[in-house]
Protein backbone atom coordinates (compact mmCIF):
# COMPACT_ATOMS: atom_id res chain seq x y z
CA UNK A 1 0.00 0.00 0.00
CA UNK A 2 0.97 4.02 -0.08
CA UNK A 3 2.59 5.37 2.55
CA UNK A 4 -0.52 7.15 3.93
CA UNK A 5 -2.18 3.69 4.92
CA UNK A 6 0.81 2.56 6.45
CA UNK A 7 0.56 5.80 8.68
CA UNK A 8 -2.85 5.05 9.59
CA UNK A 9 -2.14 1.55 10.39
CA UNK A 10 0.63 2.73 12.58
CA UNK A 11 -1.45 5.49 13.66
CA UNK A 12 -4.72 3.23 14.60
CA UNK A 13 -2.61 0.77 16.70
CA UNK A 14 -1.40 3.50 18.97
CA UNK A 15 -5.01 4.94 19.78
CA UNK A 16 -6.17 2.10 20.35
CA UNK A 17 -4.40 2.26 23.70
CA UNK A 18 -1.07 1.13 22.83
CA UNK A 19 0.24 4.50 23.36
CA UNK A 20 -0.27 4.36 27.03
CA UNK A 21 2.19 1.66 27.52
CA UNK A 22 5.28 3.03 27.14
CA UNK A 23 6.47 6.99 26.15
CA UNK A 24 7.96 7.19 22.39
CA UNK A 25 5.04 4.32 21.93
CA UNK A 26 3.33 6.25 19.30
CA UNK A 27 6.44 7.33 17.48
CA UNK A 28 7.44 3.81 17.40
CA UNK A 29 4.34 2.56 15.98
CA UNK A 30 3.91 5.40 13.28
CA UNK A 31 7.82 4.90 12.17
CA UNK A 32 7.52 0.90 12.59
CA UNK A 33 4.99 1.04 10.38
CA UNK A 34 6.84 2.59 7.12
CA UNK A 35 10.46 1.93 8.29
CA UNK A 36 10.25 -1.04 5.21
CA UNK A 37 10.34 1.54 2.47
CA UNK A 38 13.44 2.63 3.49
CA UNK A 39 14.13 0.77 0.29
CA UNK A 40 12.28 4.01 -1.26
CA UNK A 41 15.61 5.57 -1.83
CA UNK A 42 16.69 3.09 -4.77
CA UNK A 43 15.09 5.33 -6.84
CA UNK A 44 17.51 7.65 -6.79
CA UNK A 45 20.29 4.96 -8.46
CA UNK A 46 18.03 4.22 -11.15
CA UNK A 47 14.50 2.59 -12.46
CA UNK A 48 15.85 -0.91 -12.94
CA UNK A 49 17.36 -0.54 -9.01
CA UNK A 50 14.32 0.48 -7.88
CA UNK A 51 12.81 -2.58 -9.48
CA UNK A 52 15.21 -4.88 -8.34
CA UNK A 53 15.12 -3.89 -4.78
CA UNK A 54 11.78 -2.66 -3.92
CA UNK A 55 9.61 -4.85 -1.87
CA UNK A 56 12.26 -6.95 -1.53
CA UNK A 57 15.04 -6.89 1.34
CA UNK A 58 13.57 -4.43 3.71
CA UNK A 59 10.17 -6.57 3.17
CA UNK A 60 11.80 -9.89 3.77
CA UNK A 61 11.86 -12.10 6.79
CA UNK A 62 15.24 -11.20 8.00
CA UNK A 63 14.30 -7.89 7.85
CA UNK A 64 10.99 -8.75 9.87
CA UNK A 65 13.27 -9.75 12.42
CA UNK A 66 15.92 -7.35 12.09
CA UNK A 67 14.15 -3.97 11.84
CA UNK A 68 11.87 -3.95 14.72
CA UNK A 69 15.67 -4.49 16.95
CA UNK A 70 17.10 -1.35 14.78
CA UNK A 71 14.13 0.58 15.37
CA UNK A 72 14.29 0.16 19.31
CA UNK A 73 18.06 0.78 19.93
CA UNK A 74 17.65 4.18 18.12
CA UNK A 75 14.40 4.38 19.84
CA UNK A 76 15.95 3.74 23.22
CA UNK A 77 19.26 6.22 22.22
CA UNK A 78 16.34 9.15 21.45
CA UNK A 79 15.08 8.30 25.12
CA UNK A 80 18.49 8.93 26.52
CA UNK A 81 19.27 12.01 25.06
CA UNK A 82 15.69 13.68 25.94
CA UNK A 83 16.45 11.88 29.58
CA UNK A 84 19.39 14.05 29.63
CA UNK A 85 17.22 16.86 29.40
CA UNK A 86 14.69 16.74 31.28
CA UNK A 87 15.56 14.21 34.65
CA UNK A 88 11.64 14.14 35.38
CA UNK A 89 10.51 12.90 32.03
CA UNK A 90 8.87 9.21 32.05
CA UNK A 91 11.60 6.92 30.46
CA UNK A 92 10.71 4.42 27.70
CA UNK A 93 10.25 0.75 28.25
CA UNK A 94 12.56 -1.51 26.28
CA UNK A 95 10.34 -4.48 26.25
CA UNK A 96 6.89 -2.80 25.05
CA UNK A 97 9.19 -0.37 22.34
CA UNK A 98 10.48 -3.59 21.32
CA UNK A 99 7.13 -5.39 21.14
CA UNK A 100 5.70 -2.34 19.53
CA UNK A 101 8.47 -2.26 16.65
CA UNK A 102 7.28 -5.80 15.76
CA UNK A 103 3.59 -4.87 15.96
CA UNK A 104 3.97 -1.90 13.29
CA UNK A 105 6.91 -3.46 11.01
CA UNK A 106 5.08 -6.86 10.57
CA UNK A 107 1.50 -4.71 9.32
CA UNK A 108 4.17 -3.36 6.11
CA UNK A 109 4.00 -6.25 4.69
CA UNK A 110 0.59 -7.95 5.28
CA UNK A 111 -1.01 -4.16 3.84
CA UNK A 112 1.94 -4.66 0.95
CA UNK A 113 1.15 -8.23 0.28
CA UNK A 114 -2.81 -7.01 -0.35
CA UNK A 115 -2.61 -5.11 -3.34
CA UNK A 116 -1.58 -6.85 -6.78
CA UNK A 117 2.53 -5.40 -7.15
CA UNK A 118 3.51 -7.74 -4.75
CA UNK A 119 5.83 -8.52 -2.32
CA UNK A 120 8.75 -10.78 -1.48
CA UNK A 121 8.76 -12.37 1.67
CA UNK A 122 11.03 -14.57 1.86
CA UNK A 123 13.86 -12.68 0.58
CA UNK A 124 17.30 -12.57 1.09
CA UNK A 125 16.23 -16.25 1.00
CA UNK A 126 13.90 -16.59 -1.99
CA UNK A 127 13.21 -13.83 -4.56
CA UNK A 128 9.75 -15.50 -5.24
CA UNK A 129 6.65 -12.70 -5.28
CA UNK A 130 3.95 -12.88 -3.80
CA UNK A 131 0.39 -11.58 -4.95
CA UNK A 132 -2.59 -11.00 -2.45
CA UNK A 133 -5.15 -9.58 -5.07
CA UNK A 134 -7.26 -8.53 -2.01
CA UNK A 135 -6.81 -4.39 -2.49
CA UNK A 136 -6.03 -1.72 -4.92
CA UNK A 137 -2.48 0.17 -4.00
CA UNK A 138 -4.76 3.18 -3.22
CA UNK A 139 -7.86 2.23 -0.72
CA UNK A 140 -9.90 5.74 0.09
CA UNK A 141 -12.24 2.81 2.07
CA UNK A 142 -9.04 1.94 4.34
CA UNK A 143 -7.88 5.57 4.84
CA UNK A 144 -11.66 6.53 6.06
CA UNK A 145 -11.92 3.29 8.54
CA UNK A 146 -8.36 4.00 10.17
CA UNK A 147 -8.20 7.49 9.01
CA UNK A 148 -11.50 8.66 10.92
CA UNK A 149 -10.90 6.55 14.05
CA UNK A 150 -7.53 8.30 14.28
CA UNK A 151 -8.70 12.09 13.39
CA UNK A 152 -11.43 11.25 15.95
CA UNK A 153 -8.39 10.95 19.00
CA UNK A 154 -6.08 13.44 17.43
CA UNK A 155 -8.68 16.52 17.26
CA UNK A 156 -8.82 17.30 21.00
CA UNK A 157 -6.05 19.93 20.36
CA UNK A 158 -5.08 22.39 18.06
CA UNK A 159 -2.32 20.25 16.66
CA UNK A 160 -4.30 17.40 15.65
CA UNK A 161 -7.51 19.27 14.46
CA UNK A 162 -5.06 21.25 11.71
CA UNK A 163 -3.38 17.56 11.00
CA UNK A 164 -7.14 16.19 10.39
CA UNK A 165 -7.83 19.14 8.46
CA UNK A 166 -5.58 18.84 5.83
CA UNK A 167 -5.65 15.37 5.69
CA UNK A 168 -9.26 15.00 4.92
CA UNK A 169 -9.28 17.63 2.71
CA UNK A 170 -5.84 16.34 0.87
CA UNK A 171 -7.75 12.91 0.78
CA UNK A 172 -11.07 14.29 -0.33
CA UNK A 173 -9.28 16.21 -3.37
CA UNK A 174 -7.49 12.70 -4.53
CA UNK A 175 -11.19 11.25 -4.36
CA UNK A 176 -12.90 13.54 -6.27
CA UNK A 177 -10.74 14.53 -8.74
CA UNK A 178 -9.45 10.67 -9.59
CA UNK A 179 -11.19 9.94 -12.60
CA UNK A 180 -11.80 6.42 -12.13
CA UNK A 181 -13.74 7.19 -9.09
CA UNK A 182 -17.27 6.26 -9.59
CA UNK A 183 -20.12 8.99 -8.06
CA UNK A 184 -21.69 6.76 -5.86
CA UNK A 185 -17.95 6.55 -4.43
CA UNK A 186 -17.41 10.19 -4.07
CA UNK A 187 -20.87 10.07 -2.92
CA UNK A 188 -19.86 7.50 -0.25
CA UNK A 189 -16.73 9.13 0.73
CA UNK A 190 -18.66 12.24 1.65
CA UNK A 191 -21.28 10.60 3.60
CA UNK A 192 -18.27 8.53 5.44
CA UNK A 193 -16.60 12.05 6.63
CA UNK A 194 -20.24 13.29 7.67
CA UNK A 195 -20.74 10.18 9.92
CA UNK A 196 -17.09 10.66 11.53
CA UNK A 197 -17.91 13.95 12.17
CA UNK A 198 -20.89 13.22 13.58
CA UNK A 199 -19.04 11.08 15.73
CA UNK A 200 -16.51 13.67 16.90
CA UNK A 201 -19.38 15.51 18.41
CA UNK A 202 -21.29 12.85 19.93
CA UNK A 203 -18.09 10.41 21.65
CA UNK A 204 -16.07 11.22 24.31
CA UNK A 205 -12.56 11.30 24.34
CA UNK A 206 -12.79 8.43 27.03
CA UNK A 207 -14.10 6.00 24.92
CA UNK A 208 -11.84 7.25 21.74
CA UNK A 209 -9.75 4.26 22.08
CA UNK A 210 -12.41 1.82 21.83
CA UNK A 211 -13.39 3.77 18.48
CA UNK A 212 -9.60 2.92 17.60
CA UNK A 213 -9.73 -0.92 18.24
CA UNK A 214 -13.14 -1.08 16.84
CA UNK A 215 -12.01 0.58 13.62
CA UNK A 216 -9.54 -1.94 13.32
CA UNK A 217 -11.55 -5.04 13.23
CA UNK A 218 -13.46 -3.28 10.77
CA UNK A 219 -10.85 -2.61 8.73
CA UNK A 220 -9.77 -6.77 9.35
CA UNK A 221 -13.54 -7.68 8.46
CA UNK A 222 -12.91 -5.61 5.07
CA UNK A 223 -10.18 -6.49 4.24
CA UNK A 224 -11.06 -10.21 4.70
CA UNK A 225 -14.36 -9.78 2.64
CA UNK A 226 -12.21 -7.91 -0.36
CA UNK A 227 -10.32 -11.26 -0.23
CA UNK A 228 -12.79 -13.65 -0.48
CA UNK A 229 -14.37 -11.51 -3.38
CA UNK A 230 -11.16 -11.59 -5.34
CA UNK A 231 -11.45 -15.54 -4.89
CA UNK A 232 -14.81 -15.65 -5.97
CA UNK A 233 -14.19 -13.37 -9.12
CA UNK A 234 -11.61 -15.90 -9.93
CA UNK A 235 -13.49 -19.04 -9.57
CA UNK A 236 -15.99 -17.41 -11.56
CA UNK A 237 -14.04 -16.33 -14.27
CA UNK A 238 -12.80 -19.66 -14.40
CA UNK A 239 -16.25 -21.18 -15.28
CA UNK A 240 -16.36 -18.74 -18.41
CA UNK A 241 -12.93 -19.52 -19.62
CA UNK A 242 -14.08 -23.51 -19.70
CA UNK A 243 -16.88 -22.84 -21.06
CA UNK A 244 -15.91 -20.48 -23.83
CA UNK A 245 -12.98 -22.86 -24.16
CA UNK A 246 -10.50 -20.89 -23.35
CA UNK A 247 -6.71 -22.56 -22.60
CA UNK A 248 -6.47 -20.74 -19.55
CA UNK A 249 -2.80 -20.86 -17.47
CA UNK A 250 -3.87 -18.60 -14.85
CA UNK A 251 -6.15 -16.55 -13.54
CA UNK A 252 -6.12 -13.72 -11.28
CA UNK A 253 -8.27 -10.71 -10.13
CA UNK A 254 -7.08 -7.72 -10.10
CA UNK A 255 -8.74 -5.16 -7.31
CA UNK A 256 -10.05 -1.84 -9.23
CA UNK A 257 -9.71 1.58 -7.57
CA UNK A 258 -12.74 2.36 -5.12
CA UNK A 259 -14.95 0.08 -6.58
CA UNK A 260 -14.91 -2.80 -3.66
CA UNK A 261 -17.33 -5.10 -5.74
CA UNK A 262 -15.89 -4.58 -8.49
CA UNK A 263 -12.52 -7.10 -10.41
CA UNK A 264 -10.58 -7.04 -13.52
CA UNK A 265 -9.74 -10.56 -14.18
CA UNK A 266 -6.89 -11.38 -16.23
CA UNK A 267 -7.00 -14.89 -17.85
CA UNK A 268 -3.31 -15.76 -18.75
CA UNK A 269 -3.56 -18.21 -21.92
CA UNK A 270 -0.28 -19.42 -24.11
CA UNK A 271 -0.74 -16.26 -26.09
CA UNK A 272 -2.32 -13.37 -24.82
CA UNK A 273 -4.07 -12.20 -21.69
CA UNK A 274 -7.58 -11.46 -21.28
CA UNK A 275 -9.35 -8.77 -19.19
CA UNK A 276 -12.37 -10.03 -18.13
CA UNK A 277 -14.88 -7.00 -15.99
CA UNK A 278 -16.52 -8.76 -13.13
CA UNK A 279 -18.82 -7.87 -10.45
CA UNK A 280 -17.99 -10.71 -7.99
CA UNK A 281 -22.04 -10.43 -6.00
CA UNK A 282 -23.17 -11.49 -9.81
CA UNK A 283 -20.26 -12.99 -11.76
CA UNK A 284 -19.73 -12.03 -15.25
CA UNK A 285 -21.77 -10.55 -17.41
CA UNK A 286 -23.61 -12.68 -20.21
CA UNK A 287 -22.54 -12.58 -23.49
CA UNK A 288 -19.47 -10.30 -22.30
CA UNK A 289 -16.72 -10.08 -24.59
CA UNK A 290 -12.31 -9.72 -22.69
CA UNK A 291 -10.49 -7.07 -23.52
CA UNK A 292 -7.58 -8.90 -25.68
CA UNK A 293 -3.84 -8.19 -24.97
CA UNK A 294 -1.08 -9.72 -27.20
CA UNK A 295 1.53 -11.49 -24.99
CA UNK A 296 4.04 -11.24 -27.51
CA UNK A 297 6.29 -13.90 -28.99
CA UNK A 298 9.77 -14.66 -27.12
CA UNK A 299 11.90 -14.42 -30.12
CA UNK A 300 15.85 -13.65 -30.43
CA UNK A 301 15.43 -10.07 -30.16
CA UNK A 302 13.76 -10.29 -26.69
CA UNK A 303 15.59 -12.45 -24.95
CA UNK A 304 18.47 -10.48 -26.21
CA UNK A 305 16.84 -6.92 -24.55
CA UNK A 306 15.81 -9.35 -21.85
CA UNK A 307 19.46 -9.97 -21.02
CA UNK A 308 20.45 -6.37 -21.16
CA UNK A 309 22.54 -5.40 -17.82
CA UNK A 310 20.17 -2.46 -16.88
CA UNK A 311 16.96 -4.75 -16.97
CA UNK A 312 17.61 -7.24 -14.48
CA UNK A 313 15.29 -5.79 -11.88
CA UNK A 314 12.80 -5.19 -14.60
CA UNK A 315 12.42 -8.91 -15.55
CA UNK A 316 12.71 -10.29 -11.76
CA UNK A 317 9.65 -7.55 -11.56
CA UNK A 318 7.90 -8.95 -14.13
CA UNK A 319 4.61 -10.89 -13.41
CA UNK A 320 2.31 -10.40 -16.74
CA UNK A 321 5.28 -9.81 -19.09
CA UNK A 322 4.13 -8.81 -22.71
CA UNK A 323 6.55 -7.81 -25.65
CA UNK A 324 6.13 -5.95 -29.05
CA UNK A 325 9.36 -5.83 -31.50
CA UNK A 326 9.68 -3.36 -34.17
CA UNK A 327 12.55 -3.53 -36.90
CA UNK A 328 14.64 -0.28 -36.82
CA UNK A 329 15.87 1.48 -39.95
CA UNK A 330 19.81 0.54 -39.20
CA UNK A 331 18.87 -3.35 -39.07
CA UNK A 332 18.46 -3.70 -35.34
CA UNK A 333 15.25 -4.15 -33.00
CA UNK A 334 13.42 -2.51 -30.72
CA UNK A 335 11.89 -4.51 -27.82
CA UNK A 336 8.89 -2.67 -25.79
CA UNK A 337 8.71 -4.53 -22.47
CA UNK A 338 5.17 -4.01 -20.95
CA UNK A 339 3.44 -5.50 -17.40
CA UNK A 340 -0.10 -6.06 -18.41
CA UNK A 341 -1.43 -5.64 -14.74
CA UNK A 342 -1.29 -1.66 -15.78
CA UNK A 343 -1.51 -1.81 -19.47
CA UNK A 344 -5.00 -2.41 -19.61
CA UNK A 345 -7.82 0.76 -18.06
CA UNK A 346 -4.92 3.49 -17.89
CA UNK A 347 -3.48 6.25 -20.17
CA UNK A 348 -1.38 5.06 -23.04
CA UNK A 349 2.01 4.02 -22.43
CA UNK A 350 1.20 3.65 -18.49
CA UNK A 351 1.93 -0.16 -18.90
CA UNK A 352 5.22 0.23 -20.60
CA UNK A 353 8.12 -0.37 -18.35
CA UNK A 354 11.42 -0.44 -20.36
CA UNK A 355 12.13 -0.35 -23.83
CA UNK A 356 15.99 -2.31 -24.89
CA UNK A 357 17.49 -1.27 -28.17
CA UNK A 358 19.52 -4.41 -29.82
CA UNK A 359 21.34 -3.99 -32.79
CA UNK A 360 21.61 -6.64 -35.79
CA UNK A 361 23.87 -8.64 -33.87
CA UNK A 362 21.38 -8.59 -31.32
CA UNK A 363 23.62 -6.97 -28.51
CA UNK A 364 21.95 -4.44 -26.36
CA UNK A 365 22.90 -0.83 -26.73
CA UNK A 366 23.51 1.22 -23.86
CA UNK A 367 20.73 4.02 -22.25
CA UNK A 368 17.40 2.10 -22.41
CA UNK A 369 14.15 4.34 -22.13
CA UNK A 370 12.69 3.31 -18.99
CA UNK A 371 9.10 4.64 -18.01
CA UNK A 372 6.02 4.35 -15.69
Amino acid sequence: MEPLAHTLAGACLAESGLKRLSPLASSTLLIAANIPDVDGACYLHGADAAFAFRRGWTHGVLAMALLPLALTAAMLAFDRLLAQRNADRPRARPRVLLALSFVGVLSHPFLDWLNNYGIRLLMPFSDRWFYGDTLFIVDPWLWLILGGAVMLAWTTHTRGIVTAAVLGLGTTAGVMAAPMVADWARAAWVAGLVIWALARARIGEPRRPAIAIAALLLAGSYIALMYAGSRLAERQVRRLAETRGWNAEQVSAMPVPAEPLRRSVIVVSPDRYLFVPVSWTRGPEAGIEPTVFERGARDPAVDAALGAPFVQGVRRWLRFPSYEVTPLRDGGTRVIIRDARFAIGNRPGFGVIAIVDVDAALVPRPGPDLTD
